[in-house]
């Protein structure tokens, strides 16, 4: 096995000129993206870079600064100790560009290109279902995911999501409330309900998310109450549980607003209050004032106020389906 040590470099002579090298911001983005990877190859994926690129960059970087940054080992990269030393300073420069890059975005109002927004799955959806309400003007973006890491990053420039985040500087405010319920084919809601509560959730066929939502609250509910019983099928994603439930091969839970707009599909219970999600608008404090993002957040705020009653699946005859807890 191949081990690089390393390296440090002699001090130039007196004859020598001096001269000064500085790393190159692309070699540290490498860097950084190397460090969080382990691997050219996932890195690569990452920046969108060739891997030859890749190695140049960190050998680049590495002739800069003196050290070996990785040892290359069959299995991979491995950070040195001098990598994990300087790993502080190079994430304290990418969060400095970060927030040169915003402060020139609120500076410039964003006025030239879309304002793009990250959403979780059933804001994401909501948000798509009313886009035709958008202002005149507005060129939107609609990205599904949790990640609130995109707005530091300036993959996104504001969020919606079911719960505050942890760490960051970020403006929020609270839009509103979406209710989920149980829906299937109005046949096999017919039975269901003549199970009654006690029965439903062992005698009725059951379809859920894939495994990797389990840690989601409606998730984690439903499998509580099957206990242990095996559900028919795992969809990978809203719309595919959806469209599941259509066929009449089990029951599910959706939020209302998509549920109780679907022809296809009865309420089995009523909202599941248990299960009300509270949904933030989250802002990075430096973009709050862009031009572009107020008239975005606005038009969000104005939606989740004015389409109250959809989201939490209220209904003029007061709500069908049975009580569920």
């Amino acid at each position: 096995m191949i081990r690089y040590s390393i390296l440090y470099r002699a001090p130039p002579s007196a004859e020598a000129p001096m001269t000064t090298k500085k790393p190159d911001w692309d070699h540290i983005r490498v860097f950084l993206a190397l460090a969080r990877t382990g691997s050219l190859r996932a890195a690569s994926q990452e920046l969108g870079v060739s891997q030859p690129t890749l190695g140049r960059h960190l050998t680049a970087l590495e002739d800069v600064v003196g050290v070996v940054l990785f040892d290359r080992l069959p299995e991979g990269l491995r950070m040195t100790e001098a990598g994990r030393d300087l790993r502080p300073r190079a994430e304290a420069m990418e969060e400095a560009a970060f927030a040169f890059h915003r402060q020139g975005d609120a500076i410039s109002g964003i006025r030239d290109r879309q304002v793009r927004l990250t959403a979780s799955a059933w804001s994401a959806l909501f948000l798509a279902g009313q886009i035709n309400s958008k202002p005149d003007g507005l060129y939107l973006e609609i990205r599904q995911s949790d990640d609130t890491q995109l707005l530091t990053k300036r993959e996104a420039d504001f969020a919606v999501r079911h719960g505050l985040p942890l760490t960051g500087d970020f403006i929020t405010k609270r839009l509103g409330t979406i209710s989920c319920a149980i829906y299937a084919t109005e046949r096999l809601a017919y039975d269901m309900r003549g199970m009654g509560p006690d029965r439903v959730f062992s005698d009725a066929p059951w379809i859920c998310f894939s495994e990797e939502f389990d840690l989601y609250e409606s998730q984690r509910w439903l499998l509580a109450h099957i206990d242990g019983n095996k559900p028919l099928f795992r969809a990978g994603n809203t719309a595919m549980l959806q469209n599941a439930l259509r066929t009449g091969i089990g029951a599910g839970i959706l939020p209302c607003f998509l549920g109780d707009r679907d022809p296809a599909l009865a309420r089995v219970s009523r909202p599941i209050e248990t299960l009300d999600s509270d949904i933030w608008l989250i802002v990075h404090r430096d973009l709050r004032a862009a031009e572009g993002i107020k008239q975005a957040t606005n038009w969000v705020a104005d939606i989740y106020k004015r389409r109250v009653m959809q989201l939490s699946g209220a209904r003029a005859s007061g709500g069908e389906g049975m009580e569920l807890k």
